[in-house]
């Protein structure tokens, strides 16, 4: 019979030797355990109904910044789109894509009510990094902000465009933002 131990969260043995690992490295590297971690919830606006069958449907899911995959075995983040019009059923699919577009999830949902939904294994991958970098002149730069590619002031961050579909387009706003030479 495995007994608890102060400061274990779930008997010893349903804790698998990776999350003994990981914990054991999370306090190496001094980074807050999960509790300590604010778990963002998902903002409806962020949730697409990609199709709707004649008894399922299927989502498009961006997740806000600061989430990592590991969130998603957290029902409650569901809170807010389980009380939108996009409130999940269960055997709904979801596609969930990370706010910088580093992993990607795919989940069938195993329950769901108004305040929460429980999400059946997602099968998580990771997608590569990019191989192009984007543009920057040492003033702007152009990055992805999760929404869309926008152009940023390098010395404070600033985001100075709305969000565009493709780097090119948020190039040619970066351009666009220098004056032009007389006589063109």
């Amino acid at each position: 019979m495995a007994h608890r131990r102060s400061g274990d969260r779930e008997p010893r043995h349903f804790q698998s030797p990776e999350r003994i690992i990981t914990m054991t490295k999370a306090a190496a590297l001094n980074i807050p355990e999960s509790a300590d971690r604010q778990i963002p919830e998902i903002d409806p606006a962020r949730v697409q109904m990609q199709a709707a069958g004649q008894i399922t449907r299927e989502y498009f899911v961006r997740c806000p910044a600061g989430m990592v995959a590991d969130d998603m075995k957290e029902p409650s983040i569901w809170r807010k789109v389980q009380a939108s019009r996009n409130a999940f059923k269960k055997f709904d699919r979801v596609f969930i894509v990370s706010f910088d577009e580093t992993w990607i999830a795919e989940a069938i949902v195993a329950s769901a009510d108004n305040k929460s939904a429980v999400l059946g294994k997602p099968r998580i991958e990771t997608l590569p990094t990019r191989y192009d970098k984007l543009f920057s002149d040492g003033t702007y730069k152009v990055d992805f902000n999760g929404v869309g590619f926008v152009v940023i002031r390098i010395a404070d961050g600033h985001t100075m465009t709305q969000p565009t579909a493709n780097a090119a387009l948020a190039e040619r706003l970066l351009v666009q933002m220098y004056p032009a030479r007389a006589g063109q």
